[in-house]
Parts: C-alpha cells; sequence; structure tokens
C-alpha cells in the first residue's frame, strides 16, 4: 500500500541575505520533504517565500516541529498550515491577461473587481511597479494566471477587458494559456 502524502503551506519573510534560499530549502530536504510548489521573490529589502511541502506524516510531523526554531535560527517569520493539492476546475479555461498602466493605487482592485463580476477566478497575480527607463514615469505591469467559465463567450470577455483597460489607461493583452 503507497504512503498517503500529507502537505504543508508555508509563508516566509525575513530579513534579505546571501544564501538564505539554500539554507531554506537545504533543511526542509533534511526533514525528508519534498517542495512541490515553491515561489521566493524579493519584497522591497525582503526575502519572501511561499511553498507547498510534501512528505509522509513522519517527515510533516518533523518539519512542523522544526519550522519555529527553524525561523529563529534563520531570522524568519514563518506561518504554516497543513492543506490538500487543490482540485482541478474542469469547468473553467485557463487564460492570461497582462496588463502596462501608469501606477495608480487602484488599479489592481479594479482589475479584481472587474474579474470577479465576470466570474473569472484569479488563479495567479504579479505585479511589479517600476519607472519608465524612457521617460521616468511611475508605471506598472501584471501578470495574471486567469479561470474563465467555458460558458463565458472569449470574444465577449475580450471586449469588456479592452474597456476596462481604457478606462484604466492601460494596454492589456488576454489570451488563452496554451498547455
Amino acid at each position: 500500500m503507497p504512503e498517503i502524502k500529507k502537505y504543508l503551506s508555508i509563508v516566509v519573510l525575513g530579513e534579505s541575505r546571501d544564501r538564505l534560499a539554500h539554507d531554506l530549502v537545504s533543511a526542509i530536504a533534511r526533514r525528508g520533504c519534498e517542495i512541490e510548489e515553491c515561489r521566493i521573490t524579493p519584497l522591497g529589502d525582503r526575502f519572501s517565500a511561499v511553498m507547498m511541502l510534501a512528505g509522509n506524516w513522519s517527515a510533516m510531523g518533523k518539519m512542523e516541529s522544526a519550522l519555529p526554531g527553524l525561523a529563529e535560527h534563520l531570522g524568519l517569520a514563518i506561518q504554516f498550515e497543513h492543506t490538500h493539492h487543490a482540485e482541478p476546475a474542469p469547468d473553467f479555461r485557463p487564460y492570461a491577461a497582462e496588463i502596462v498602466a501608469p501606477q495608480h493605487p487602484r488599479l489592481l482592485g479594479e482589475l479584481m473587481s472587474f474579474f470577479s463580476e465576470q466570474d473569472v477566478r484569479v488563479h495567479e497575480a504579479s505585479v511589479q511597479a517600476y519607472d519608465s527607463g524612457m521617460t521616468g514615469a511611475a508605471m506598472c505591469t501584471m501578470h495574471m494566471s486567469l479561470q474563465v467559465p467555458l460558458n463565458q463567450h472569449p470574444q465577449t470577455l475580450r471586449d469588456a477587458f479592452m474597456d476596462i483597460c481604457d478606462d484604466l489607461n492601460a494596454d492589456g493583452l488576454l489570451d488563452p494559456i496554451k498547455t
């Protein structure tokens, strides 16, 4: 009988330093856990990581017990919860949205509201603000992976998306993800 995998989601935040990602990943491996999903990215001058770990009940127990000490040793704040794999969304199509716009505080909220009103799920979102190298203008780039209901007419959604982009003074693309 195969062993049943257990899952643990962890969120990590701390002061950035050399080898921190290596030290964290090594500590996880030493306790017999696999990293099934991982996003490591700087947030300002901070190190951040979001991971989903997998392992048998023994490895999960070791990992969970070790996290407070690991957090102290590495100078990190670590939150964790037991989790499960996400269920597939067979009634949805995968889409990607890319938006480039002048930076303003309501931009992400307006886009989240738009997709919610369309019954479109935002699966992932990535936002980066920057100053344009050419003009110095404060700009923002967003990448979103979306789950669009199968009954949603693609051209109707695309037209509505282009309208919201025009309202936000943004350039946008909305295309299916081909996997």
